[in-house]
């Protein structure tokens, strides 16, 4: 079964919610690094999906660096995140368009 994207009035509620419990802990002082250490304290962003976009983040600056060697980038990728070549290949084929916002709200 393919996972629905959200509703836009439910993210919207998702945030007010997220703000709320925010302000009791920071105050209104919340900066964008205080929200997304709760997020992945609280276990709403999926330490597996965190560690996807972080590959998949890091492998166009890697590449750069490598001047094009793929082979190399997915070595260098797997080392950081202790992960094979294969699934640092696979995150990164496989895994672009989940971070699309097309593919997540409605």
């Amino acid at each position: 079964m393919a996972i629905r994207q959200n509703k836009k009035e439910i993210v919207l509620e998702f945030v007010d919610k997220i703000y709320e419990e925010l302000k009791l802990k920071y105050s209104e002082d919340a900066g964008i690094k205080n929200v997304l250490y709760h997020l992945a304290e609280n276990g709403l962003i999926d330490p597996k999906q965190l560690r996807d976009y972080m590959v998949i983040s890091d492998y166009s600056k890697i590449i750069k660096e490598n001047a094009g060697h793929k082979t190399f980038t997915f070595m260098d990728l797997s080392i950081k995140y202790e992960i094979s070549d294969r699934t640092a290949q696979t995150i990164v084929y496989r895994g672009k368009h989940k971070f699309n916002n097309e593919n997540n709200i409605r």
